[in-house]
């Protein structure tokens, strides 16, 4: 009778959030502020720019309201959560989410367009700290459980959803998906494109979609590669590429002798256009170089690890693999 009550529960809550969704992008604007929001006319301002962008807000609803449903019935059914999915995945989910609204939401957003600096420091976490806290959250398990039963098993049975995956299985390996996150980030920061996107809001919003989403195929196949030693060497040498990609476009911002981005002028804000762009250079290679170092450490000392003592994770990721833990 429990079960009964929480598969019905979940049902609601799972409709409930679609339905917010649905209710969210009729009742919010959609036309004004894609992306950049009015840009504030100087310090003072700046606490007053909030974004409701509904292309930001809808997705971390929606998908918070899932994860939610997901971990609250994961542990009514089993009476505990999975093994290697626990608190640990639930915080980082959290701080994730939380990151990815400051970044989108906050007046960081409409900072950015005056500022190269502050546009630098949205990019870092759209890129190296929001999605690798996501990815360890591991919130496809979460959201594979809020879904009701019949949908879960019609998504293993899909031989269709099988085939598209087993196609982009290659790009999800860790030196294509790096090689897929450089070239983007290098096409988008060229000075026409990059000149573009600040000027259009739409440009700027698909802008933010690439860097994230390239971002988050990066950082899963860098992360999913700890769990073998093979594996492990190709991620240290996916990081090693994207730390030398990341220097080599922060020197260049650091050190050009005059601005290479027609940007806002920054004068409100104490600095020229050229003294901006190095602040944001620096800002690009301490940081952002710091988070790449640090992850092609963890690979090379999984490399070092001896085969004995080699820890595999435990949690299923596969939908099938889920299905049997429910069943």
């Amino acid at each position: 009778m429990r079960l009964g009550s929480l598969e019905t529960s979940c049902r609601r809550l799972t409709k409930a959030a679609f339905s917010l969704s649905a209710v969210l992008a009729t009742l919010l604007p959609i036309e004004p502020v894609l992306a950049h929001g009015a840009a504030p006319h100087g310090p003072e301002d700046l606490w007053h720019s909030w974004q409701t962008d509904p292309l930001v807000t809808i997705p971390l609803i929606a998908s918070s309201l899932l994860f939610a449903c997901g971990v609250w019935r994961l542990r009514g059914s089993l009476g505990r959560l999975l093994p290697g999915f626990g608190m640990g995945q639930i915080l980082c989910f959290a701080a994730g989410t939380a990151l990815l609204a400051f970044a989108l939401l906050s007046p960081l957003e409409s900072l950015s367009q005056p500022l190269l600096s502050a546009h630098m420091v949205q990019h870092i976490l759209l890129i190296a700290v929001a999605p690798p806290l996501l990815v360890l959250g591991k919130p496809e398990v979460a959201w594979l459980w809020a879904l009701p039963e019949e949908w879960r098993r019609a998504m293993a049975r899909n031989r269709g959803a099988r085939s598209i995956l087993s196609f982009l299985s290659p790009c999800a390996k860790p030196i294509p998906a790096a090689l897929i996150h450089m070239a983007t980030l290098w096409i988008w920061h060229s000075p026409a494109l990059f000149d573009a996107a600040v000027a259009s809001d739409r440009l700027h919003w698909l802008e933010h979609a690439l860097f994230f989403g390239t971002a988050l195929l990066f950082w899963r196949a860098v992360i999913k590669a700890h769990s073998g030693r093979e594996a492990a060497a190709a991620a240290l040498i996916a990081c090693f590429i994207t730390l030398l990609q990341s220097g080599l476009l922060s020197a260049l911002l650091s050190f050009a002798r005059e601005a290479l981005y027609h940007t806002p002028d920054p004068g409100d804000w104490g600095l020229t256009a050229l003294e901006d762009q190095q602040l944001a250079g620096a800002i690009m290679s301490l940081p952002m170089c710091a988070i790449y170092l640090v992850s092609g450490l963890v690979m090379a000392l999984r490399l070092l690890t001896p085969p004995g003592r080699e820890r595999r994770s435990p949690l299923p990721v596969a939908p099938s693999d889920l299905l049997k833990q429910s069943s």
